[in-house]
């Protein structure tokens, strides 16, 4: 059966599991979202905006991740047949 949570473990993610993962990783390192917000010269609200996956300018998540020291990363959105039997998981 698909689970979406497959879909996490190849890496694909929906704005709200962006700004999910954003959060996880500024609490990870012990950051404030005001503390975020002044190394960019952002409202504290644009922060959580990002946490929340609302629509921000892309400039703006990538001077926010950079004030975390993070990045992003293209990748093939295709499958490959190796990660393939990842998204079904036999019935038993």
């Amino acid at each position: 059966m698909f689970a979406m949570a497959d879909f996490l473990k190849l890496g694909y993610f929906s704005a709200k599991e962006l700004g999910a993962a954003f959060h996880a990783e500024r609490k990870a390192l012990q950051r404030s979202q005001q503390w975020v917000a002044d190394q960019c010269r952002f409202r504290r609200q644009t922060i959580a905006d990002i946490e929340s996956g609302n629509n921000v300018e892309l400039y703006t998540l990538m001077a926010a991740l950079n004030a975390l020291g993070k990045g992003l990363l293209i990748t093939d959105r295709r499958i490959a047949l190796d990660q393939l039997g990842a998204l079904f998981h036999e019935d038993e």
